[in-house]
C-alpha cells in the first residue's frame, strides 16, 4: 500500500511540475508587434479583386521567433475586409523584425455593402485599417501570440 501511495504522490508532483512548465512559458514569451505595411491591388474582374497584403513583424524577445502559422482579421473603415489562417515558415530574428505577404480575393459581390462602395468606384488611395490576430511560433507550451494594430494605409494599384 504505500508503494502504491508513493508512486501516486510522485506522478501528482510530475504533473503539477509539468503544467507549472507550460504556464512559465507564457510569460517568457513577449508578444510581437505586427502591422499593416502595405495593399497592393493585383488583378481586378468584375466581381472578384486580388490583393497582396504586406506586414512587418518587430520582435521584442531575446531569442528568435519561429512562425508556423498567422491568423489575422483585416477590416477596413470598421468594416471587415480580409481574414484567415495560413500558414507560415520564417524566423523573426531575436529583437528583430521581418516581413511577410499574404494574397487574398475578395469576392466584390458577395462582400459587406460598405466594403463594396468602398471598392466599387475604384481602390481608393488612403484607408483606415485594424488588424487583429495571432501568431502562432514554434515553441513548445506557448499559445499562439496575439496582435493588433490600426492606423491608415496607402493602397496601390
Amino acid at each position: 500500500m504505500p508503494d502504491a501511495r508513493r508512486t501516486r504522490t510522485c506522478l501528482l508532483t510530475l504533473a503539477c511540475l509539468a503544467l507549472s512548465a507550460c504556464a512559465g512559458t507564457e510569460s517568457l514569451v513577449a508578444t510581437p508587434r505586427v502591422e499593416l505595411t502595405g495593399v497592393e491591388l493585383e488583378s481586378a474582374s468584375f466581381d472578384r479583386q486580388r490583393f497582396l497584403l504586406s506586414f512587418d513583424v518587430s520582435n521584442p524577445n531575446a531569442f528568435p521567433l519561429p512562425i508556423r502559422s498567422v491568423r489575422y482579421r483585416i477590416m477596413f473603415d470598421d468594416e471587415r475586409f480580409a481574414g484567415g489562417e495560413t500558414a507560415a515558415s520564417f524566423t523573426v530574428p531575436a529583437q528583430g523584425d521581418d516581413s511577410f505577404a499574404i494574397s487574398v480575393e475578395i469576392d466584390i459581390l458577395g462582400s459587406a455593402s460598405h466594403v463594396t462602395s468602398l471598392l466599387s468606384g475604384g481602390v481608393p488611395d488612403h484607408v483606415n485599417y485594424r488588424l487583429d490576430g495571432s501568431l502562432a511560433v514554434d515553441i513548445p507550451f506557448t499559445r499562439p501570440l496575439p496582435f493588433s494594430s490600426s492606423g491608415a494605409i496607402t493602397v496601390r494599384r
